[in-house]
């Protein structure tokens, strides 16, 4: 491996360390709670903030896929980092749900981008599978620093704990600005060019059985991650941890988590189609486990699942990003991001409102029962190369 390559690596583990370092990850529904909203307002924001993708996530793609992948990273880093000021200065409901605009315009100007940028440098499926392994680990890694980190400034002012992200999301769009991006020939910002290239990524996007496929499968692992996110720190209350002690819980399963995406290079020597029925019917009895034995040690479990989540990622991304060209990739892999968004939003407005009814522990059963039902339907039909 080149040298120059070796340092665009390291730079890209950097960025994602950086982006993964979200202080205020780990106590988000907590700072709402603090901000006195119920789990049917944090839920219905949540699921507001996911509908939000909708308006940035494929425009963003395309923008990247015209003007540049490592410009747009950059913006949307800037972005996040600004975002994460407007948040910790929020006083109410309708405070929040402004800057969570600026969240969604973020993530979006990143999601489709960062991909795109080490699949087309790295120019590899293989090594790219790697890659983005240990980049989900980097990025993990700094999740569970910032496990430790956040809740020890949210017990200090429940606002710190935001502001201290827009530092990292800085450190990123830095680590970014020194990578040498492949070979682009920028098609130039125009309108006409902006629609067309949506209107490519989109036919792309559904005429492709393979590319189809994978989005069912990233929507299904996108849309059971966020819910989780949102119910695993009441859940943790409810079985006996105090918030003091997440400093300890919340490091171990960003770690758990960061292993399952660092051993999955590993794991592809049992073959594709066996890492898929591991671990997307691994998640589904999790989850489902999680309901049944609401008690301490049940903690173990949640560390398997982010396992298990760790590895699915990067095997989806790898599968999708095998069937899309390079002049659309970006633009690709926002329309399967907006789908997503979609699906995540539609579940958590379902679980914010049935939470509120049935409680935290029986909407984990209702949670994993969902993901086994839907996760072996597409595992069945998933399509075979010719």
């Amino acid at each position: 491996m080149i040298d120059s390559l070796k340092k665009d690596i390291r730079l890209y583990y950097a960025f994602c360390f950086f982006i993964g370092f979200y202080v205020a990850n780990g106590t988000a529904v907590l700072f709402a709670q603090k901000l006195g909203l119920a789990y049917s307002q944090i839920f219905t924001l949540t699921g507001v903030y996911m509908l939000m993708f909708i308006l940035f996530e494929v425009p963003t793609g395309a923008f990247a896929d015209l003007m540049g992948r490592k410009k747009t990273i950059i913006l949307g880093c800037i972005m996040l980092a600004v975002a994460a000021i407007a948040s910790g200065a929020s006083n109410n409901f309708w405070q929040l749900f402004a800057s969570y605009f600026l969240w969604a315009c973020g993530f979006s100007l990143i999601s489709g981008a960062s991909e795109a940028l080490l699949y087309d440098r790295v120019a590899d499926e293989q090594m790219f599978g790697q890659i983005i392994g240990k980049a989900g680990f980097y990025a993990i890694l700094g999740t569970a620093l910032a496990g430790i980190v956040g809740p020890y400034l949210f017990n200090l002012n429940f606002r710190w704990a935001y502001f201290g992200s827009s530092l990292t999301f800085g450190l990123a769009a830095l680590a970014v600005s020194f990578f040498h991006e492949a070979h682009f020939e920028a098609k130039g910002f125009t309108i006409r060019n902006h629609l067309e290239q949506i209107k490519a990524g989109v036919k792309i996007g559904y005429s492709n059985r393979f590319i189809l496929w994978s989005t069912g499968i990233l929507a299904l692992v996108f849309a059971i991650s966020y819910t989780f996110s949102n119910t695993y720190q009441p859940y943790l209350v409810n079985i006996g941890f105090p918030v003091a002690q997440f400093s300890f819980i919340l490091p171990v399963m960003f770690v758990m988590q960061a292993v399952g995406g660092w051993s999955f290079g590993k794991f592809l020597k049992f073959g594709e189609n066996k890492i898929f029925w591991l671990g997307i019917l691994g998640i589904g009895l999790a989850v489902s486990a999680l309901g049944v034995f609401p008690f301490k040690w049940a903690l173990v479990i949640v560390f398997a699942y982010m396992f298990l989540e760790g590895i699915a990622r990067p095997l989806v991304s790898t599968y999708a990003n095998r069937y899309i060209a390079s002049s659309h990739r970006a633009t690709v892999i926002s329309v399967q991001s907006m789908i997503g968004t979609m699906t995540a939003a539609v579940m958590l407005f379902l679980i914010g409102f049935l939470t509120d009814r049935i409680g935290v522990t029986h909407i984990l059963i209702v949670l994993g029962g969902f993901v086994l039902a839907v996760g072996s339907l597409l595992l069945i039909f998933k399509p075979k190369d010719q």
